[in-house]
């Protein structure tokens, strides 16, 4: 009498679990770093939006108010409290801020932090932006932008 032997055995199958086991570990790690530089950048690229709306804000402020320049150390703060970033209202602006001072930027909006701008309208961070759970902040120097 002869045997149809048919299918796998049971170390086979271990075998290939074992195989599959080994590959998941090796790129589980892998795919979450990637995931996490990917919402870095991503929080990264928005710092350097909102940074460029205030710089746009600025331009449309002088233009509007006959180039008079904001105070030197004019703030914007951005919470969640203010939807977004806004222009801080004090003493020292004259005339109008377009949109009711909110920024008009892309991308996600920071739960809290700071943006001071100089006398000729170039912004940089004082105060961290906290985007998507990554603080973000600028150099002086070159206005770049980086996210921890």
């Amino acid at each position: 009498m002869k045997m149809n032997k048919k299918g796998f055995t049971l170390i086979e199958l271990l075998a290939v679990i074992v195989i599959l086991a080994v590959i998941a570990l090796i790129a589980v790690p892998q795919i979450l770093n990637i995931l996490n530089n990917a919402r870095k950048s991503a929080a990264q690229d928005s710092a350097y939006g909102i940074l460029k709306a205030a710089e746009t804000a600025y331009t449309d402020y002088l233009l509007a108010n006959n180039g008079n320049a904001l105070a030197d150390g004019t703030t914007i703060t951005c919470s969640t409290a203010n939807n977004g970033c806004k222009f801080d209202t004090n003493a020292k602006n004259t005339g109008t801020i377009a949109n009711s001072g909110l920024l008009d930027f892309k991308g996600t909006k920071p739960t809290e932090g700071k943006i001071t701008l100089d006398s000729k309208g170039n912004p940089s961070i004082t105060t961290a932006l906290k985007i998507n759970g990554f603080s973000c902040t600028s150099s002086t120097t070159d206005s770049t932008v980086t996210c921890k």
